[in-house]
């Protein structure tokens, strides 16, 4: 088991990727803990890339039926470190989660995936399936696309969630109010994420790595890679669950709405945004101006079954 040291009102955990701590393609609220830390306590883990860690820099799109056929169980390509128990943790709170550090691994892909699999955005138009490798320069934090255009890195996990409220395993791929598969590129270091918790202890689980992805995410992958250092700090507020995943930076409130279509993504989005607002202290006929003169509202990712949908307002300056 991991073996924890002090840090400030907490404790610091490790929690390496390995055959013990992670799962792929499946997201269930009956797995077992695979770490049990308490409010406040910080946990620096390791995430692999998909299936299992096994893509590598000579990985083919030849390879993949192989790949897919060593996860039978599998309901998505995702490999999720966790899940982690957070004592005290219940239904109806809080789980927040402080992103404090990330390191990509040295090497990061991306992939147009063709056939039923194949949501992109322009799948009529690229119907045959391609991979890109990427080498990662963790020092200049770039890459290139070809040679040709260099790429800033801007790190962040595509997947932080809780156990989701409905029993039984389901597919990594789509997110939900619990998060899961968001592809919110907005998580990056320094950023605050609140989860709802909807099963005692949380059950929070992490993965998904992506060295950078545009919003909307529209080939249906960001540059996959593995995580070689994540350092999360947990925090649980009691009786403050939002209704969706909330993201805080130093300069934004950030809130997200999933759907079958934009529409109704934005709804959800937009929706939780007036509430936050008005837990700001505005009336929710103000908060929801402040949306329309003020908030963007951008397209999270289009490829994961089910739509996301970010609404991004600035903090609020109050008059002296």
């Amino acid at each position: 088991m991991p073996v924890p040291s002090a840090v400030g009102g907490g404790r610091v955990h490790d929690l390496p990727a390995g055959p013990d701590t992670v799962r792929v393609g499946v997201i269930d609220p009956a797995a077992p803990p695979v770490l049990t830390i308490d409010s406040g306590d910080e946990v620096t883990l390791s995430t692999w890339g998909h299936w299992g860690n096994r893509v590598t820099p000579g990985t083919v799109m030849e390879d993949f039926p192989a790949l897919r056929a060593a996860f039978p169980d599998a309901l998505g390509p995702h490999s999720l470190t966790g899940p982690i128990r957070v004592r005290g943790a219940r239904p109806g709170d809080a789980l927040v989660v402080d992103v404090l550090a990330l390191t990509p691994a040295a090497h990061g892909f991306n992939l147009v995936v063709a056939g039923p699999r194949g949501r992109g955005v322009l799948r009529d138009r690229f119907p045959r399936g391609t991979i890109r490798h990427f080498e990662l320069d963790r020092a200049t934090m770039t890459t290139t696309l070809g040679g040709k255009v260099r790429v800033p890195l801007r790190p962040f996990l595509g997947i932080m969630g809780v156990a989701p409220a409905e029993d039984g395993p389901r597919s990594t791929v789509e997110p939900g109010p619990f998060g899961g598969n968001m592809d919110l590129s907005a998580l990056v270091v320094g950023t605050r994420l609140r989860l709802p918790v909807f099963r005692d202890g949380a059950g929070f689980y992490c993965g998904d790595g992506h060295a950078v992805q545009g919003d909307g995410e529209v080939n249906q992958t960001a540059i996959e890679t593995g995580m070689d250092h994540v350092r999360l700090r947990f925090t649980v507020e009691p009786g403050a669950a939002p209704r969706t995943p909330r993201a805080e930076t130093a300069d934004h409130f950030v809130s997200t709405g999933f759907g079958e279509n934009l529409e109704a993504a934005a709804h959800d989005a937009v929706d939780d945004l007036v509430n936050w607002l008005t837990g700001e202290g505005l009336d929710p006929d103000e908060a929801y101006s402040l949306c329309s003169i003020a908030a963007d509202v951008r397209v999270t990712q289009m490829v994961n079954n089910v739509v996301g949908v970010h609404a991004v307002v600035e903090k609020l300056t109050r008059r002296s």
